[in-house]
C-alpha cells in the first residue's frame, strides 16, 4: 500500500482533464503530490509541486522521479495524432518514464491504458481483462505495449502496477457508446486511489468505467481493487435523447472500440 500521509506521488499529464480531476479529488488526503505536464499547471495547493517538462526530456524525467514512491502516468498523445507523435509520446516516452521510475526505486505505477486495447472484439463478446489484447488502432497498440512493459517491470523488478483500461472519460456521457463506456470524474479519482492504496495489486489490468447499466465487459477486476463506482451513464439518458442521440435503437458499433475499429488507415504501398 502507498501511504497518502508520507509517500510522494507523481502525476503526469496533470494539466489534462483527468489530471485536473485527480488533483481535485486527491489533494485533500494525499500530502505529497508532484505534478508534471508540458503545459502550465495553475493554482497549486500547499501540498502540490509542479515540474514543467516534456516527456522526451529524459534527464528531466529522472530528476522529477527522485523521492517518488508511486507514479500515476496519465500523459499520452491522443489517437488522432500521427505515428511519429504517437511513438514519441506513447512508446518512447512511455519507456523513458517507466525506466526513470525503476531507476528511482518507485514501488507502484498506475497507468492510463485504454479500452482500445481490446477494441477489435465483437461487442457481443463480454471481454474481461484476462482476454488476449486485440487493439483497434495504433493508439491501442501502444496502450497494449504499456501493459506489457509493466508485466516486464513486475516480473523482473518487482514493481507493482495497475493498468486502467479507461473508457469514455468526460464530465457527462456524450453518445450512445458512452452509455456503456463512460467514466465520470469522481469515479476516476476513486479508481486511481484504490489502485494506489491496494496492498498488493501485482500486475493488474482493470477496466476504467463507471457503474453503467449498459456496460459490455465482464469481470473488470473491480472487486479485487475494492472499487465501487457511484455514477451511471443511464442517469443521463434523457439529456442525450434531448440532444438527438439514438439511445433506444440497435447498438451503433459492432466492436468494443466503436469507430476506432473501422477507421481508414494509410493505404498499403503498391
Amino acid at each position: 500500500m502507498i501511504d497518502p500521509h508520507t509517500d510522494r506521488v507523481l502525476i503526469t499529464g496533470a494539466a489534462g482533464e483527468i489530471g485536473k480531476a485527480l488533483r481535485s479529488g486527491l489533494r485533500a488526503e494525499w500530502r505529497h503530490l508532484r505534478l508534471t505536464d508540458i503545459r502550465p499547471i495553475p493554482d497549486l495547493a500547499a501540498n502540490e509541486e509542479a515540474v514543467i517538462a516534456d516527456i522526451g526530456d529524459r534527464p528531466a524525467l529522472e530528476r522529477m522521479m527522485q523521492g517518488v514512491t508511486a507514479l500515476v502516468h496519465m500523459t499520452g498523445a491522443p489517437a488522432e495524432h500521427d505515428l511519429e507523435m504517437l511513438f514519441r509520446v506513447n512508446a518512447r516516452g512511455l519507456f523513458d518514464m517507466f525506466e526513470a521510475a525503476r531507476l528511482a526505486g518507485v514501488r507502484r505505477i498506475v497507468f492510463a491504458s485504454s479500452n482500445h486495447a481490446f477494441g477489435c472484439y465483437p461487442i457481443e463478446e463480454p471481454v474481461t481483462p484476462a482476454h488476449p489484447a486485440r487493439p483497434d488502432s495504433l493508439y491501442g497498440v501502444f496502450k497494449v505495449l504499456g501493459e506489457t512493459m509493466l508485466r516486464y517491470y513486475f516480473d523482473r523488478h518487482d514493481i507493482r502496477s495497475v493498468s486502467l483500461r479507461i473508457g469514455t472519460y468526460r464530465r457527462l456521457p456524450i453518445d450512445q457508446r458512452s452509455l456503456a463506456t463512460w467514466l465520470s470524474p469522481r469515479d476516476v479519482v476513486q479508481l486511481v486511489e484504490r489502485s494506489l492504496r491496494h496492498p498488493d495489486p501485482g500486475c493488474l489490468v482493470a477496466n476504467g468505467y463507471s457503474a453503467n447499466t449498459r456496460i459490455k465487459v465482464r469481470d473488470p477486476n473491480w472487486d479485487f481493487l475494492g472499487y465501487r463506482p457511484v455514477d451511471n451513464a443511464e442517469d443521463h439518458v434523457e439529456m442525450l435523447r434531448g440532444m438527438g442521440v439514438d439511445v433506444d435503437g440497435a447498438w451503433e458499433w459492432p466492436e468494443h472500440g466503436g469507430a476506432f475499429a473501422r477507421m481508414p488507415e494509410r493505404p498499403a504501398r503498391a
